[in-house]
């Protein structure tokens, strides 16, 4: 079955789709659109997807650049959903050199900034985003959670190197989404 590739931010889907052209992965990626309305309105796949794209650290030790593969997704209005194949997805993803962190991803409406982060670390998040739960959670195939990490706790996407960053996040992007098209099938 052919990877179905799912990107919130058109940024991101351009990222996705130059990643597996260059590599010749078999994947169609769908730019989603950003946040739960657009999300919940994206058809569920039968077959096996990966939610890719940027997101934030709520935890210390993760730093911009680095890649969370979720073992579990959750929003406020959504339970949580297991990802068993997130181990293996992360250990594919070392193995091609990205510097890899496994855990629970919290979704969120809107930036999780100060405070908040830490309300989802106490929570168990070790990262947020604003999608996966609500495009995961009609969801009947395998699945992987990948976000690139551009902020964290102590380096907030507000600071004039925001823009480095997710030009960075996109390369990492276009560079792992090959490496999910061989694992997450």
């Amino acid at each position: 079955m052919t990877l179905v590739v799912l990107c919130p931010l058109a940024m991101e889907a351009r990222a996705a789709r130059r990643g597996t052209r260059r590599q010749g992965a078999g994947a169609t990626v769908v730019c989603t659109g950003m946040g739960p309305k657009p999300s919940r309105r994206v058809e569920p796949h039968d077959g096996p997807v990966a939610v890719v794209g940027m997101g934030g650290a709520v935890v210390d030790g993760i730093k911009p650049g680095d890649v969370v593969v979720a073992t579990e997704v959750s929003a406020a209005d959504v339970a949580p959903i297991g990802l068993p194949r997130a181990h293996a997805v992360a250990k594919s993803l070392e193995a091609a050199g990205f510097t890899v962190y496994a855990g629970p991803v919290a979704s969120v409406s809107e930036l999780a900034i100060g405070p908040r982060r830490q309300e989802l670390a106490d929570r168990g998040a070790v990262a947020v985003d604003m999608e996966s739960a609500w495009l995961l959670e009609h969801h009947r195939g395998s699945a992987a959670v990948v976000r690139v990490v551009t902020d964290t706790p102590s380096h907030e996407l507000r600071t004039v190197a925001a823009p480095s960053r997710i030009y960075r996040a996109l390369r990492t992007i276009r560079r792992l989404t090959p490496v999910l098209a061989k694992e997450v099938c």
